[in-house]
C-alpha cells in the first residue's frame, strides 16, 4: 500500500515535492486559496492580468536551470526583457542593468505552478487546522470548520513559519529553526489603464519611498499590451508598520505616491485594488553556512520546507522542496 502524504500549501514548493513525490506515493494538496501559486498567483481581473505577487525569477545553479529547459522549449516559461530604470522624486531616471536573464511564466506566473499540479489531487479553498494528536500512526486532518480531510501517514506543510508554528505547534521542539524566522509583509497595488504604457521602461527600482517596485505587467510576454496592467509593490518595512491599516487608507496613500513618482494621472484607471501579503520575504536570508535544514520528524512523520530554509528566491524554495523530497523518497 502507497505511503499517503499530505501537502499543505500549493505554492512553487508544495507542487514541487508533490510532483515528486506522486508516483511513489498518494499526495494530496491542500491550499486555503480558490487557486495555485502562492506568491506565484496571478489574478485577472476586468480584463486585466496581474502578477501581483513574484514578478520574475532568475537560475542560477545547474539543476534549476535543468528543470527550466523543457518549460523554456515549450514557451512556457520565457525571459522578460526590457528598458529597467531606478526612480527617485525629484531626480532623473537612471537605467539599470540586468546581469543576467529574469524569466517570468506565460501567460501568468501561475502557468508553472499550474503544470506541475497535473495530475495531482488539490483541494482548493481547503484551511488545514492546528493538528490533533495521532489516532494510532496516523494523522486524521481536519480543515477549520472540523471538517474531517482524511488520514496521512505523513504531513508536510510548505506554508510560512507563523502558519506552519500554528499547524504543528504541540509537534515542534522549542528550538525548532523554523521558530527562529520571520518573513515580512508587502502591498501590491494592482492599476489597470485602458490604453496601451507610454514609457519605454518595462520596470523601476524606487528609492526613497515606501513604493519599492513597479512593474509594466501588461509589457511581459504573452500578455495584452492593448492595455496597461501595473503592479505597485511597497518596502516591506512600510508594510510592516502599515500591516492592518485600512485597505481604502492604504490604497489612497500609494495611488498618490505613485502618481508623484511616476507623473500619471489615475483618475481615468479602469481598475484599481491593492492585496496584503502578510508574508512576503523572509526577513534575514541564509547563505550556504547559515542555511536551515527542512524540518522532517522521521518518528512522527511530520516535514516542512519553505524559503525560510535559505532565501525567498523561486529558485531557492525549489531547491529545498528537492531536498525534502530526497530525504522523503
Amino acid at each position: 500500500m502507497k505511503k499517503r502524504i499530505a501537502i499543505i500549501g500549493a505554492g512553487i514548493g508544495g507542487l514541487t515535492l508533490a510532483s515528486r513525490l506522486h508516483s511513489k506515493a498518494e499526495v494530496t494538496v491542500f491550499e486555503k486559496s480558490r487557486g495555485l501559486g502562492g506568491r506565484m498567483s496571478t489574478r485577472q481581473a476586468e480584463g486585466f492580468s496581474f502578477d501581483h505577487g513574484t514578478q520574475f525569477f532568475t537560475a542560477r545553479v545547474p539543476e534549476f536551470k535543468q528543470f527550466l529547459s523543457t518549460h523554456l522549449s515549450s514557451g512556457l516559461v520565457q525571459e522578460w526583457a526590457g528598458k529597467v530604470i531606478t526612480l527617485e522624486k525629484g531626480k532623473k531616471e537612471e537605467k539599470r542593468i540586468w546581469f543576467e536573464p529574469h524569466y517570468v511564466c506565460v501567460p501568468g506566473m501561475n502557468f508553472l505552478c499550474k503544470k506541475l499540479a497535473e495530475g495531482i489531487s488539490i483541494r482548493l479553498n481547503c484551511e488545514i487546522a492546528p493538528l490533533r494528536a495521532k489516532a494510532g500512526k496516523e494523522w486524521q486532518l481536519f480543515d477549520k470548520e472540523n471538517n474531517s480531510q482524511g488520514a496521512f501517514d505523513l504531513v508536510i506543510s510548505t506554508a510560512p513559519p507563523a502558519q506552519t508554528i500554528r499547524l504543528f505547534d504541540s509537534f515542534l521542539s522549542v528550538d525548532a529553526g523554523i521558530r527562529q524566522e520571520k518573513l515580512l509583509a508587502c502591498f501590491a497595488l494592482m492599476i489597470g489603464l485602458p490604453q496601451s504604457w507610454r514609457h519605454s521602461w518595462i520596470a523601476a527600482k524606487v528609492k526613497q519611498s515606501p513604493i519599492e517596485w513597479i512593474a509594466v505587467n501588461s509589457s511581459k510576454p504573452g500578455r495584452n499590451q492593448e492595455h496597461t496592467a501595473l503592479v505597485v509593490q511597497t518596502e516591506n518595512s512600510w508594510a510592516e508598520a502599515h500591516v492592518e491599516e485600512d485597505l481604502t487608507v492604504a490604497t489612497k496613500f500609494l495611488r498618490e505616491e505613485m502618481e508623484s513618482l511616476v507623473g500619471l494621472d489615475l483618475g481615468g484607471a479602469s481598475y484599481i485594488s491593492l492585496h496584503r501579503w502578510r508574508y512576503a520575504l523572509l526577513e534575514k536570508a541564509h547563505d550556504d553556512e547559515s542555511r536551515e535544514m527542512p524540518f522532517f520528524d522521521r518518528e512522527l512523520q511530520l516535514a516542512s520546507v519553505g524559503d525560510w530554509c535559505a532565501r525567498s528566491r523561486i529558485e531557492d524554495v525549489w531547491l529545498e522542496a528537492n531536498y525534502l523530497a530526497d530525504l522523503v523518497l
